[in-house]
């Protein structure tokens, strides 16, 4: 008896092993069981199948194919919201001139073809034929529930931003709160895909969408980056003698000028859209005319000026004019004034395609 006992446990514990190995196919491998189980109308999926390549074990076909079929199913969803929205390129009606118009149509791209979330994988191999099988698959009211909650905490998001970005702006901290905004653009894509994706799952049902919300904040973000585009802050850096004597004269003239366009003279340079470095100096110039009353003097102006973007982090201009003062002179001195004062219109009409455009 125990010798029977004993052959019946060791054919118990040798078999044990070719048990565990003749796994038995999953169900979900058949069609019918898919369309069965997961159908269209209440699941995305996506089934795929493959052998092994070359130089790949067994765990990374399996990987490799749950990465297609999550790939596919994901896929599929964007296809239903694109042709269902209508929206491979968005359009807005702030023109595509503007910086911050090619950074939200990225952000949306990059949103577009992020992960989509819950989509679930199995996977079976089939030793025999050594052959691989990968199945993804995700509820339609498991993307209704997360999307709805992810618009809610996306706009959240883009109003914070917006709240912070005119504190930063009332501040002076132009470039801070500019940043600030076209983060928020992220935010924003996400709640537009959010409910591109709620539009295409569920039509008809517009429950929790919070569209007006959605809107508003949109305009307000959009218009914020519009206002920032458009305002200029220039930090000016004017160092100027006449004749050896430490002066203001060019340096007051260019306030004006840049205060006449809209610009705004900030003292912080790296709050400024450009930040301008003029540099003159002044000196004798041949050519005294002489009159009855006495000799007028002529002096020029020697000016070196660079125009550097913040934006761009680079110099944009970069330019070396001489004036002339206007024959008004009675010494050097007052023919350098002259000349220094005569100098801000020419070194204007130079850099100011580079810092208002044409």
């Amino acid at each position: 008896m125990k010798q029977t006992i004993r052959i019946l446990l060791w054919l118990l514990v040798g078999c044990a092993p070719l048990a565990l190995e003749a796994q038995v196919p999953p169900a979900w491998l058949h069609p019918q069981v898919r369309e069965a189980n997961y159908p269209p109308e209440v699941y995305f999926s996506e089934f795929t199948e493959g052998n092994l390549r070359a130089g790949e074990n067994v765990s990374e076909l399996l990987d490799r194919l749950k990465s297609d079929a999550k790939r596919g199913t994901a896929g599929n969803i964007r296809t239903l919201v694109e042709s269902v929205v209508e929206k491979t390129e968005r359009q807005t009606a702030y023109g595509h001139d503007l910086r911050f118009y090619s950074v939200y149509q990225d952000c949306t791209r990059q949103t577009a073809n992020a992960d989509i979330a819950n989509i679930y994988t199995m996977s079976y191999y089939d030793e025999q034929r050594r052959w691989g099988y990968a199945f993804a698959y995700v509820e339609k009211s498991e993307l209704e529930t997360y999307y709805r909650a992810q618009i809610g905490n996306q706009l959240q998001q883009v109003e914070n931003a917006i709240a912070l970005s005119a504190s930063l702006f009332e501040s002076g901290q132009k470039a801070h709160a500019r940043k600030v905004c076209e983060d928020a653009l992220s935010s924003l894509s996400k709640a537009e895909f959010a409910q591109d994706l709620l539009t295409a799952v569920v039509p008809g049902d517009t429950t929790g969408m919070q569209q007006s919300r959605f809107a508003q904040d949109k305009n307000t973000l959009l218009q914020s980056l519009i206002d920032l585009e458009q305002s200029i802050y220039v930090y000016l850096q004017c160092t100027e003698t006449n004749f050896g004597q430490t002066v203001h004269i060019l340096g007051h003239e260019l306030k004006r000028i840049l205060a006449n366009e809209q610009c705004s003279l900030i003292e912080n340079s790296e709050d400024a859209d450009f930040v301008v470095t003029v540099t003159a100096t002044t000196r004798e110039h041949d050519g005294n005319v002489v009159h009855g009353d006495g000799v007028n003097k002529f002096s020029l102006s020697d000016v070196e000026v660079e125009v550097y973007n913040n934006l761009k982090q680079k110099v944009v201009y970069s330019e070396s004019v001489s004036v002339k003062n206007n024959g008004d002179g009675a010494t050097y001195e007052s023919a350098g004034r002259n000349a220094l004062k005569r100098s801000a219109g020419k070194v204007w009409e130079g850099m100011r395609p580079w810092i208002v455009g044409n």
